[in-house]
C-alpha cells in the first residue's frame, strides 16, 4: 500500500490550549481578508483535521475547530466528497504582502490554506496541490493529542 495524501485529526487538550490559537486566529485572518468580517475569538471546539501529503507536508487545514472527532470527521469527509465543488476565494493582505486562499462549499468556508504565501504563482500550486490532494485524501481514524508528555516518548491515538 503506498502512501499518499490524507487527513490527520489533532485533538488539543482543551479550546484554551495556547496551541490552538493560532488555528483560529489563522483561519480568520485568511477569511476576513476576503472581506468578511471573522471576529477572533477563543475557541469553544478542540479539534481539528488538517490536508497533508504522502511526505507529511500541511498543505491545507480546515476552517473551523470542532467540539468532538466525529464532528470533525464528517467535517473533513464532507470536503473530500465535495473536492471537486469547492469554490475557492484568493486573498491577500495589502500592507503585509501576502497571498491566501480558503474554499468554500455552499458559500460556507471549509478549507483555508496552510500558511501564507509570498506570491501569486507559489499560491496558486498550493491550491492546485490542496485540492487535487483533498479529492484522493484518506480519512486516518482517531485523534493525535497535542500533550506535550507525549511527544517526547510513546505516540497516542484517541478515539
Amino acid at each position: 500500500m503506498s502512501a499518499g495524501p490524507r487527513i490527520v485529526f489533532v485533538r488539543f487538550l482543551t479550546p484554551d490550549s495556547a496551541k490552538l490559537m493560532p488555528w483560529a486566529t489563522h483561519s480568520s485572518r485568511v477569511i476576513s481578508a476576503a472581506g468578511v468580517p471573522v471576529p477572533v475569538e477563543r475557541p469553544t471546539g478542540n479539534v481539528v483535521w488538517q490536508l497533508v501529503s504522502a511526505n507529511n507536508r500541511e498543505l491545507a487545514r480546515a476552517a473551523d475547530i470542532l467540539d468532538s472527532f466525529e464532528g470533525s470527521r464528517d467535517n473533513a469527509q464532507t470536503a473530500v466528497d465535495l473536492a471537486d465543488s469547492i469554490e475557492i476565494a484568493m486573498v491577500s493582505e495589502g500592507g503585509r504582502g501576502v497571498y491566501g486562499w480558503f474554499g468554500t462549499i455552499d458559500g460556507r468556508p471549509v478549507i483555508t490554506c496552510a500558511r501564507w504565501y509570498n506570491n501569486d504563482r507559489d499560491r496558486r500550486h498550493s491550491i492546485k496541490l490542496a485540492i487535487a490532494a483533498l479529492a484522493g485524501a484518506r480519512l486516518h481514524d482517531g485523534a493525535r493529542l497535542t500533550d506535550p508528555a507525549l511527544m517526547g516518548g510513546e505516540r497516542s491515538r484517541v478515539d
